[in-house]
């Protein structure tokens, strides 16, 4: 084992100038002639990678190194053991623009050369190719600056790669590094939304798909990039810190280099304010994007009527917790008569853009929960058949109440694109005469009186009382029994997936490592995996009993100006209601104002760990044994990786026992309370 020197040249790392033309500008703006330039390397006192693109001095730009840099080294040569080991700056190069890297303990070849192949920044999970001079590693989809102008971020994301070859007992490598990404540099001006944040800036080929983002394999000696299957034809950079976009403001990308040259690109605007999200995606054509070049894009007075799409809202006052929706609830809540009652509700999109499309079609895909052999929702007019959406982008949803059927209920339609198959998006249709708002005591909450789904109270002492039942942080429910929808194992490594299964409960019992969630992120198991928002409350306390109340989120399943109660709201339950049981049901009867009362139901749930057919389902069987309601909150922060359930009313009558978390795949019922912002 002996330690190596690699030493970078300063002329090896000093790139020339090259101007590129801006792609787009929203009102045909152009910059300076010398606002596109070369790759600019500055230093920076972090452990992260250093590149920077900062001022020209003559005709090129330094680079400098800094505290931390390091190199990643392989090497096929027989003999030698050296498979992505990092190699440090010396500290003498800090600050210099050429560098000393040095790894130690590194078991060279004992005769002849070595051959290297060295790439940078050093990254863990960079790997070398089966066969021939190829590394593969990955450039990230979500990158971030730390505020407006500041380019330090940019090498984090880049990737440069060269070969060498050592000979002992020289110990020594001279080299160039070759950068194989392109920089994007975004100018953003803005009168009309100059009160609003800027947030993020994507680029997004969405017709011709071109690679832009994702895993890579870099041939060192073709100077070729292939791209994996799953590379992302976008890419997005967030800003950390945002600013007022009182004045022009600079974000940087990093992207595969690219020819958009004639094809259509979008930039996705998205912006922010404490009421709502703003995000305009903007079409124009587009042009080469180089390799280590800063390719400029200007959008010199971004305004609302940038939107390219006439499908797609720009403006979203709920949360968007970092996914997409369409229309502007999830939940329509109507009446129903014989003779049919039609609302007219938007399926425009809104919220993230890559992930959305135009919706075309929609249908029914439940009629009613209790019975679905009752055709009791129409679109269009039509309780069957697929229908196109108005040129609009709104659909007429139609209730009725059916010869021999039920006064109300919970039932679903679905939008769809050209495919006319995958679904896009489902709206819960609940058929229920008004429900009364009942403010609780000195709580401050309202809650409406009745679970989420039903037409009646539970004072009826009817369990049809008992509503449908909801996976946490889903957007539409599963269901009440085994005949309403299907079960399924878990697939949901994003949002889409239970998207595109909206009658399914997605249950765990066949998966590994789900720690009781139907989502499952990066499927690891830990609590990184975890998405504590969906419901628009993550928790950043230790206990369940999460202090705030948090915003109503584009998942959130109530009705608009109503979002699923606070965890407080269930503690106050806990804590004041009496267990009765009745003949047909058990209900928690709460007095919430001296005189009048609230009931909840003992509805039970479905097991989600287990695929919760009828004989899971805990609340229609004899003994009446248990409530289940979920709140709009996370059980505890992420510093907790023990419980990562949400914070639930689980009230066991059999032992009188109550739990405040449970697991996210169960499926338990929902009770809607006021939204103070009417979102």
């Amino acid at each position: 084992m002996k330690n190596i020197l690699f030493v970078i040249g300063a002329m090896a790392l000093i790139m020339a100038s090259c101007t590129q033309d801006e792609i787009v500008s929203s009102d045909n703006g152009r910059e300076p002639a010398n606002s596109g330039s070369c790759l600019t390397l500055v230093g920076l006192s972090s452990p992260q990678t250093r590149v920077s693109i900062g001022d020209k001095a003559g005709d090129v730009y330094p680079v400098i190194w800094s505290e931390g840099d390091a190199l990643g080294v392989f090497s096929r040569t027989a003999g030698t053991d050296i498979n992505n080991v990092q190699s440090l700056l010396s500290d003498e190069s800090i600050g210099q623009n050429s560098g000393t890297f040095t790894s130690d303990d590194v078991k060279m070849a004992e005769t002849g050369a070595t051959e290297l192949l060295i790439y940078y920044p050093y990254r863990a999970n960079t790997a070398l190719a089966e066969s021939g001079n190829k590394i593969t590693a990955s450039l990230l989809v979500e990158q971030e600056q730390s505020r407006p102008g500041d380019s330090h971020h940019i090498g984090k994301y880049g990737f440069a790669y060269a070969k060498a070859t050592v000979s002992s007992p020289e110990m020594l490598a001279k080299f160039t590094l070759k950068h194989a990404m392109a920089y994007v540099k975004f100018s953003i001006a803005s009168q009309e939304l100059s009160t609003y944040k800027l947030k993020s800036v994507s680029l997004y080929d969405k017709d011709a798909k071109t690679p832009l983002s994702g895993t890579f394999t870099a041939n060192l000696d073709t100077d070729e990039l292939t791209f994996g299957a799953e590379a992302k034809p976008y890419a997005t950079v967030s800003l950390a810190t945002p600013e007022l976009l009182a004045s022009t403001q600079d974000i940087y990308l990093t992207t595969y280099p690219a020819d958009l040259t004639d094809k259509p690109v979008y930039i996705v605007v998205t912006l922010e304010n404490d009421q709502q999200t703003v995000t305009i995606p903007i079409r124009k054509e587009g042009k080469e994007l180089k390799a280590n070049a800063v390719n400029t894009i200007a959008i010199n007075n971004l305004k609302l009527s940038d939107n390219s799409c006439e499908w797609y809202e720009p403006v979203e006052t709920r949360l968007l917790a970092g996914g997409w929706a369409y229309g502007e609830s999830n939940c329509l809540l109507t009446d129903i008569s014989t003779s049919g009652v039609s609302n007219t509700i938007s399926v425009k999109a809104r919220g993230n853009f890559m992930e959305v499309e135009e919706p075309k079609y929609a249908k029914t895909i439940l009629g009613c929960d209790l019975n679905v052999n009752h055709k009791m929702i129409g679109v269009n007019g039509n309780t069957t058949d697929i229908s196109p959406v108005a040129g609009d982008y709104t659909i007429t949803i139609n209730t009725y109440k059916v010869s021999g059927g039920y006064d109300g209920g919970c039932g679903q339609v679905a939008i769809y694109g050209d495919d006319q198959t995958t679904v896009l998006w489902s709206f819960i249709v609940w058929m229920t005469p008004t429900p009364q708002e009942q403010a609780y005591g000195n709580t401050g909450y309202t809650v409406l009186d009745r679970n989420l789904g039903t037409y009646m109270t539970g004072e009826g002492n009817n369990w049809k009382a008992n509503g449908v039942y909801f996976q946490w942080g889903r957007p539409t429910p599963v269901g009440w029994s085994g005949t309403v929808g299907t079960n399924i194992p878990t697939k949901a490594t994003d949002v889409r997936f239970s998207i595109e299964n909206p009658r399914s409960l997605l249950y765990t019992n066949e998966v590994e490592n789900t720690k009781s969630d139907w989502y499952l992120g990066a499927w690891t198991g830990a609590r990184t995996d975890r998405k504590d928002d969906f419901w628009g409350n993550p928790n950043e306390s230790s206990t369940y009993l999460n202090p705030s109340d948090g915003h109503k989120s584009i998942y959130d399943p109530c009705p608009k100006g109503y979002r699923v109660v606070s965890p407080r709201v269930l503690n106050e339950i806990e804590q004041k209601a009496e267990f009765v049981k009745l003949s047909s049901i058990a209900v928690l009867k709460y007095c919430y104002d001296g005189m009048n009362y609230a009931y909840w139901p003992l509805a039970g749930c479905k097991w989600g760990s287990n695929g919760g057919n009828n004989g899971n389902n805990t609340g229609l069987d004899a003994s009446k044994g248990a409530a289940c309601y979920w709140s709009n909150s996370s059980a505890s922060s992420y510093g907790n990786d023990k419980d990562q359930g949400a914070t639930s009313l689980y009230y066991k009558v059999l032992d009188t026992t109550w739990t405040h978390s449970s697991g996210r795949s169960h499926a338990f019922s929902v009770r809607c309370m006021k939204d103070t912002e009417n979102r």
